[in-house]
């Protein structure tokens, strides 16, 4: 039995049976043999590529579990979320160590310094929940290379959460901080917290305008919506926050 999944702005998802299709690009190749590389290096929980159907979608394993829609359910900010979706980020950006850059087709332009691939979209609404747990993530097509700082800067967005504009509810600057270091150590890096907002601005800067190229790309107004939402993320950011310990 077929099902359309809700959630998705720039892709139409159906689940069939165990599989997901998804609309296929010139990127599809090379994020399957990312997934391949990175699910050969121990990351089992990611979707497993299994190739194209007839009519040219990509055919991707089902990951079992909830993927949480907006607005965000309460559990999703547990402390312990934070620290598991940032050591799951570390372990599939260590296991993308070696993996072939020639001849690769990426969706996203890379950006420098390039020390892995970033996911570019690894957030709640991209993991996969099970009892409140992290259990997988979804939604690879926009990798690219990158440095990390640039997708734990993204999560931080996110799952700190960084903006008073998010459905997270109100929470205290000093919340904030202490979530951007619980973050950065489940991850592992030794950049400051200055280091991770400023990183933001610029990572919510660029979603801003990728977002309006796409909304009229796409003809989806919420694209631009979007856009705007970002703008004034990064607005609150450079206001409240980017001069934090």
């Amino acid at each position: 039995m077929a099902e359309w999944l809700a959630g998705g702005n720039m892709n139409e998802v159906e689940r069939v049976g165990d599989t997901v299709l998804r609309t296929a690009g010139p990127w599809t190749p090379t994020i399957h043999r990312l997934l391949a590389h990175v699910r050969a290096a121990g990351v089992d929980w990611v979707p497993e590529p299994i190739g194209t159907t007839p009519d040219g979608r990509e055919m991707l394993s089902f990951l079992e579990g909830t993927v949480p829609l907006y607005p965000l359910p309460e559990w999703v900010w547990a402390d312990s979320v934070l620290v598991e979706s940032a050591r799951m980020l570390r372990q599939f950006h260590e296991a993308t160590a070696g993996f072939p850059f020639e001849a690769a087709i990426w969706q996203l332009p890379a950006r420098g310094p390039v020390e892995v691939v970033c996911h570019n979209d690894f957030a709640p609404h991209n993991l996969v929940f099970c009892d409140g747990r992290v259990v997988g993530a979804i939604d690879f097509d926009t990798c690219a290379p990158g440095p990390r700082l640039w997708d734990l800067a993204y999560l931080a967005t996110r799952a700190v959460p960084l903006s008073r504009f998010n459905d997270a509810g109100a929470r205290d600057g000093s919340d904030a901080i202490r979530r951007l270091r619980l973050l950065l150590a489940a991850y592992g890096s030794a950049e400051s917290t200055g280091d991770l907002v400023d990183v933001a601005i610029e990572r919510l800067d660029d979603l801003a305008a990728y977002s309006e190229r796409k909304a009229v790309e796409l003809a989806r107004q919420p694209l631009a919506e979007h856009a705007a939402h970002y703008r004034l993320e990064a607005a609150h950011l450079r206001a409240t926050m980017a001069e934090g310990p």
